[in-house]
Formats: C-alpha cells, sequence, structure tokens
C-alpha cells in the first residue's frame, strides 16, 4: 500500500486533475489524502464568500466520496490571495514529514490559474527544506486550466472515466458555470488516443515537478 497526497489549490481541481488516477490509487489499495488550500470561496458566481464556501466544501466532501478518498483537509488559505509564505510552507513541510507520502500531486507551474501555479511553488519549497533523514515523495503535476507540454507519466484512466465524471459532476456549483465534466472527457479522450496507446481510450498526464 503506497501513501498519496494531492495538494489541491481548490475544491474541483483533484477531479479535474487527476480524479482517474485517485480512483485507481484507491481500488489498489492505496491511501489518498487530499489538502484543499482554499476553499474556493470567491468562486460564488453570486453568492457570498462565506455561502459559496459551505457548498464548496460540501461537494468537495461528496466527490471524495465518490472516489472513495476518506481523508480530506481544508486549510482554507484565502481564494483570491493564496501567498506561498513561510507559514504555509512550514506546514505542508510538516505534513510530508509526518505522513511519509510516496506520491504526491499538484497542479503544474505553467498553469494559467496564479494559484494554481502558487500550489506547485509551494510543493517545491516545502520539499526542498525536507531534512535529509526524509524520504522525499515523487511529485508529479497535473493539467487544470492549461495542457501540459511535457508527459512524464501517462496513466490509462478508461476503466474509471465514468468515476472521474461523477466526481466532477459533484462540484456542481462549479459545473453550473463551466461545463468542466464534457471538457475534460474530451481531454481525457484525446490523452487516450494520442497518448495511451496501445492502452485505454482515456488518460490522465502528469510531469514530474
Amino acid at each position: 500500500m503506497a501513501r498519496v497526497l494531492v495538494v489541491s489549490p481548490h475544491p474541483d481541481d483533484e477531479s479535474i486533475g487527476c480524479g482517474g488516477t485517485l480512483r485507481k490509487h484507491v481500488l489498489q489499495g492505496d491511501s489518498v489524502h487530499i489538502i484543499f488550500l482554499t476553499s474556493g470561496e470567491r468562486g460564488g458566481h453570486g453568492r457570498s464568500p462565506e455561502e459559496t464556501k459551505r457548498i464548496r466544501e460540501r461537494e468537495a466532501k461528496r466527490a471524495a466520496a465518490i472516489l472513495g478518498v476518506a481523508h480530506i483537509e481544508f486549510w482554507r488559505e484565502r481564494n483570491g490571495g493564496l501567498r506561498v509564505t513561510d507559514r504555509l510552507i512550514r506546514r505542508l513541510r510538516a505534513k510530508l514529514i509526518a505522513w511519509k507520502p510516496a506520491v504526491l500531486y499538484v497542479t503544474h507551474d505553467r498553469e494559467q490559474h496564479v494559484e494554481h501555479r502558487a500550489a506547485a511553488r509551494l510543493v517545491r519549497r516545502a520539499m526542498a527544506g525536507l531534512p535529509r533523514s526524509a524520504k522525499k515523495p515523487r511529485a508529479l503535476m497535473f493539467e487544470v486550466w492549461t495542457p501540459l507540454q511535457r508527459m512524464d507519466e501517462i496513466v490509462d484512466i478508461s476503466r474509471y472515466i465514468k468515476t472521474k465524471l461523477a466526481a466532477i459532476r459533484a462540484h456542481k456549483s462549479q459545473c453550473d458555470v463551466v461545463q468542466f465534466d464534457e471538457a475534460f472527457l474530451g481531454l481525457s479522450r484525446y490523452r487516450g488516443e494520442l497518448h495511451s496507446w496501445p492502452g485505454g481510450d482515456y488518460a490522465e498526464i502528469f510531469t514530474l515537478l
């Protein structure tokens, strides 16, 4: 059994970017933890930040249950003001030391979204300061707003595509505005057809941090 940590800037990034791979980990018996750095409270589309936070955290719990992920954490950093502070670096570093994940997933460092890039910087700086005695996780970055150019790992998610879509759709407040389910069904199909052969029809791709 491997330990897997996901550092997600907002609720929905985890399902969109690596939901199929997380489902595969769960079915393999791996222990998956998800950290939501912010609760996405600025993504309310007319709702107040407090109401949006409650909705999006509830949606994140529902998506995690669909994926089979039992452990999630809301760190409640300020959405729209996510900064890679020393305090936040120390908190993530302490998590890495205490929990010792073998694999870590995070949004990639060339994403269009500034907070997605910040999450990648946070992971890089937290890992850089780990003591020599600590084993660093294999850190893989995933795509959400901006397609990756370099592919270091390709995961066939054909068996899990329906679960991935259900997890994305659990983030209803966001899918009501942007059809992430349809968009990422298309992207997963594209990755499968062009990059996963001789694998299945759907894939997720990752690049090493």
